[in-house]
């Protein structure tokens, strides 16, 4: 799991859902960023459509918290990732090729 201060909290959370930011699409999530100097934050949602049960949607959640680990992020800024239904059948590796995909695609 991340740190705490690597965690958007729920105010920055519904700050990017105001803004309306461009969404950047992969084949298992999406990502609303927005560029913040000094800081990097993320956090994913994932709705009870995409996983029924709450172990799922937590399984999920911890797999991509380690891939956002795993990867080094490089860029600044707050990140919301938005799953999708094939996120439930990937493994760390995978969510970590599409990570650096979509963070390539951003910057």
């Amino acid at each position: 799991m991340l740190p705490k201060k690597n965690r958007l909290s729920r105010q920055e959370i519904e700050e990017i859902k105001k803004r309306r930011l461009a969404i950047f699409q992969s084949k298992s999530f999406g990502l609303a960023s927005w560029k913040q100097k000094g800081e990097k934050k993320f956090a994913l949602i994932i709705s009870a459509k995409i996983a029924k049960k709450a172990t799922e949607r937590n399984k999920v959640r911890r797999r991509f918290f380690r891939a956002i680990e795993e990867s080094f992020w490089k860029t600044e800024g707050r990140f919301l990732f938005l799953a999708k239904k094939p996120i439930l059948n990937m493994d760390v590796e995978d969510l970590k090729k599409e990570i650096e995909y979509l963070e390539e695609k951003i910057y």
